[in-house]
């Protein structure tokens, strides 16, 4: 397994809403709502680098989020 942190930056009004949305994309293993600078952070885990790809895309697609920063987390 493969796991990342993505820092999220929402354009939206209800970030609890894109977060809701984020939640339920194949990989993502937690998201929540952060204050500062990155609007949310994301963990996701996948076999290959391959699938956290197909994930992070699916994350970039939801509206509202803006731009994301995605950070390889190494054990």
């Amino acid at each position: 397994m493969i796991a990342a942190y993505i820092l999220v930056r929402i354009s939206a009004t209800k970030p609890g809403e894109v977060v809701e949305k984020l939640r339920r994309i194949e990989g993502v293993k937690q998201a929540h709502v952060t204050f500062g600078p990155t609007d949310c952070i994301a963990f996701i885990e996948g076999l290959d680098l391959d699938a956290l790809g197909v994930s992070i895309l699916a994350i970039r697609s939801v509206e509202g989020v803006e731009r994301t920063d995605t950070r390889l987390a190494f054990a």
